[in-house]
């Protein structure tokens, strides 16, 4: 019974930590960019310095974005896009990591005509694409908001709170993740970035979402490590701050678009009226 349940409650985790994604509607015009022998879709709306670049979680399209991008969209140009494979993008070979998806974003940034340094904003496993992407490109970055990012020691925390067997079925699952990135080595290239004084903001879901299936005292273990690794992320940057999205659950763009548009618009000020 045991086995079963860590079963359950790992494919679980998986669909609620790596692939959360809430559908919309909204359906501005957007248009397929050649990028590194790839097309990738992108949509832009808006006008104005700084753009903000917004980075899906794991196999998630872009349609996660919609309601922040209405509202940035009435100060700044925003603009989100579909990685490789995924919404109207077309596939690619091999399995990608964050550096191949970072390095992908910063071509499609520059045939896409979008100029100045821009706010980068990455959810979930999004927001390891944004870490490297400030890292190696400080001067074309003009802030970082991490959206209930992964931290680069999630995996090694999960696996002294699961055990080898639990954390073996784990890996198992989050390694057949639909858009087939490499999820360990993508981790380790964020392990000793540094983004200087880069203005950061992370953002926190309110509402940790364990299971009741899980053994409550596993479960507090995990929402444990996952709000420390939150508080570390701040570090990242000599100017980092933590908020915490109340009434939100993993996927904040799409419980409380108001606290990442927010944090968007904040940024851009403090920093343009320094």
């Amino acid at each position: 019974m045991a086995d079963r349940q860590n079963c359950y409650f790992l494919l679980t985790l998986f669909l609620l930590v790596f692939v959360v994604a809430c559908g919309s509607s909204y359906t501005p015009e957007s248009r397929l960019v050649d990028v590194n022998d790839q097309r990738l879709n992108i949509r832009c709306s808006g006008e104005g310095a700084p753009a903000a670049i917004l980075v899906s979680g794991l196999a998630t399209d872009n349609h996660d974005w919609v309601n922040v991008e209405k509202q940035v969209s009435e100060r700044f140009q925003v603009c989100s896009y579909d990685r490789a494979g995924l919404g109207l993008s077309n596939p690619s070979n091999g399995m990608p990591t964050a550096q191949t998806a970072s390095d992908n974003l910063r071509e499609l940034i520059s045939v896409s005509g979008i100029s100045g340094p821009v706010i980068l904003v990455g959810h979930s496993y999004g927001g390891l694409i944004a870490q490297l992407y400030a890292a190696q490109h400080p001067a074309d970055t003009f802030g970082v908001v991490l959206v209930d990012s992964l931290h680069h020691e999630n995996l090694e925390r999960a696996r002294l709170i699961l055990g080898e067997q639990s954390m073996s079925l784990f890996m198992e699952a989050l390694n057949a993740n639909p858009e087939n990135v490499d999820i360990p080595t993508s981790l380790e290239q964020v392990r000793d970035i540094n983004l200087g004084d880069t203005p950061l903001t992370v953002l926190t879901a309110g509402e940790a979402e364990v299971p009741p299936i899980i053994d409550p005292e596993v479960g507090r273990r995990l929402v444990s490590a996952w709000l420390y690794s939150q508080r570390e992320l701040t570090g990242l940057s000599t100017t980092g701050v933590q908020f915490v999205a109340e009434g939100s659950r993993h996927c904040i763009q799409c419980d409380r678009p108001d606290v990442v548009v927010d944090a968007i618009k904040e940024m851009a000020d403090e920093v343009r009226f320094q």
